[in-house]
C-alpha cells in the first residue's frame, strides 16, 4: 500500500487539476467597463441676454421642448428694415420689368427733335435773316449819311461863326455814333451770312445724337443686365429677413431630442455668447457600456450579438445588452482599467448597447459584461 500512496496522491492531484480547468472553461468571459450616455452641449448662435429659464437640472425634456429664452434686443426693428428693403426692390423690378411710360417715351421723342432742331438752325441763317440784316445796315449807312451832313453843315456855319463851337462837336459825336451803329450792323449781316462757328455746330449735332439715343433707350426698356441686378438686390433683401428669421427662432433654447437636463446654470439677467455653450443634457434611452476586450479574447464578441450586462448597484440582475461596435484598430488599454501587468496587452475597444433597464441604470455605474466560451 505504501507503493501505491504517491500513484494515488498523483491521480487525486491531476483530478483536482482537470476539474478546476473544466470549471474554469466553464466560467463565462468577464470584462469590466462603465454605463456612458450620450450628451449633447445646447445653446445659441446668436447669444443675449437671458429673459427667462424653463427647466432645471434632472428635469426630463420632450423634443423641441424650450429651454431657456433670450431677449430680442433690436432684432425686430433689423426685421422691419429687411421688409422694408424688400418692398423697396420689388418696386424698383417691376419698374425695370414695366419699362417707361408713354408720357416718358413722348417727353424723351420731344427732346430729341428739339436737339435736332437747334443743331439745324447752327447750319446756316435763313433768307429771311439775311433779309433782315441786310435792311438794318442799310438803314445804319442812311443814318451815318444824314450824320456826314449835319457835321460838314455844323463846320461851316463854324466858320462863319453862325453857330458855337459846342454844336459842331455834337454834330461829329452824332457822326461816330452812326458809324459805330453802321459797323456793328454790318458784323451782324457778315454772322448770319457765314452761320455758326464750327464748335457751336460740333456741339449741337453731339446734343441732338445724345438726345435721340436716350429717346431710344427710353423705348426700347431695361437692359437684362439691370433687370438681373435689379433681382440680385432683391434676393439679398429676402436672404436677410430669412436670416434674420433664423436669429429669431435662436432666441430659444430647445431640446434637440428627448433628454434629461444634466447641467443648466443659466439665470434670467446672464449675457449668453454666442455659440457658447448653456448646458448639457443626457439622452436617457442611448446608454451603452465601454469595454476593451484583449486581442487573446476578441473572436468572443461580435457586433449584434445580445450580451448580459450586470452593476453593483443591482446584485444577481442583468439587463439585455446587445453589442453595437467593435473596434478596427487594436489600442492599450486605459490607466484607469486593469492592473499595470494587463494593460502592457493589447486590447480592442466595444460599445454594448443598454436595451433595458434604462429607467434603473445611470451614467457612471460600473459595470461588467458576461461572454460564455
Amino acid at each position: 500500500m505504501r507503493r501505491f500512496v504517491p500513484l494515488i496522491l498523483l491521480a487525486a492531484i491531476a483530478g483536482a487539476y482537470f476539474a478546476y480547468r473544466h470549471h474554469l472553461a466553464s466560467q463565462p468571459f468577464e470584462w469590466a467597463g462603465t454605463v456612458e450616455s450620450r450628451t449633447i452641449t445646447v445653446g445659441s448662435r446668436v447669444g443675449g441676454r437671458v429673459a427667462s429659464v424653463a427647466v432645471k437640472e434632472g428635469d426630463s425634456v420632450a423634443a423641441k421642448q424650450p429651454l431657456a429664452t433670450l431677449e430680442p434686443g433690436d432684432l425686430e426693428a433689423q426685421k422691419l428694415m429687411a421688409q422694408a428693403q424688400i418692398d423697396q426692390a420689388e418696386a424698383a423690378l417691376d419698374k425695370l420689368k414695366a419699362g417707361a411710360r408713354p408720357e416718358e417715351i413722348a417727353q424723351a421723342q420731344a427732346r430729341a427733335q428739339q436737339a435736332t432742331a437747334a443743331a439745324a438752325e447752327t447750319r446756316g441763317s435763313r433768307s429771311e435773316d439775311v433779309a433782315v440784316a441786310e435792311a438794318q445796315l442799310a438803314q445804319a449807312q442812311a443814318g451815318v449819311d444824314k450824320a456826314q451832313l449835319d457835321s460838314d453843315r455844323a463846320h461851316r456855319l463854324l466858320a462863319s461863326q453862325a453857330i458855337a463851337q459846342a454844336e459842331a462837336d455834337n454834330a461829329d459825336t452824332a457822326l461816330r455814333t452812326a458809324k459805330a451803329q453802321r459797323d456793328a450792323q454790318q458784323k451782324i449781316l457778315e454772322a448770319r451770312k457765314s452761320g455758326a462757328r464750327v464748335e457751336d455746330k460740333a456741339q449741337a449735332s453731339a446734343r441732338a445724337v445724345e438726345a435721340a439715343a436716350a429717346a431710344q433707350l427710353v423705348k426700347a426698356g431695361p437692359r437684362v443686365e439691370d433687370l438681373r441686378t435689379a433681382q440680385a438686390v432683391l434676393d439679398a433683401t429676402k436672404a436677410r429677413l430669412a436670416q434674420l428669421e433664423v436669429m429669431k427662432d435662436e432666441l430659444v433654447i430647445r431640446a434637440p431630442v428627448a433628454a434629461r437636463v444634466e447641467a443648466f446654470d443659466l439665470r434670467p439677467g446672464d449675457l449668453l455668447a454666442p455659440n457658447a455653450p448653456a448646458g448639457t443634457l443626457l439622452e436617457d434611452d442611448q446608454l451603452y457600456v465601454r469595454i476593451y476586450v484583449p486581442e487573446t479574447q476578441i473572436g468572443l464578441i461580435h457586433e449584434q450579438a445580445e450580451v448580459p450586462i450586470s452593476v453593483d448597484s443591482y446584485p444577481g440582475r442583468t439587463f439585455k445588452g446587445q453589442v453595437e461596435y467593435v473596434a478596427k484598430r487594436g489600442e492599450y488599454s486605459p490607466r484607469n482599467l486593469q492592473t499595470a501587468d494587463e494593460r502592457a496587452d493589447q486590447v480592442f475597444a466595444a460599445r454594448i448597447r443598454i436595451l433595458e433597464g434604462k429607467t434603473d441604470l445611470r451614467a457612471g455605474m460600473a459595470a461588467t459584461i458576461m461572454v460564455a466560451h
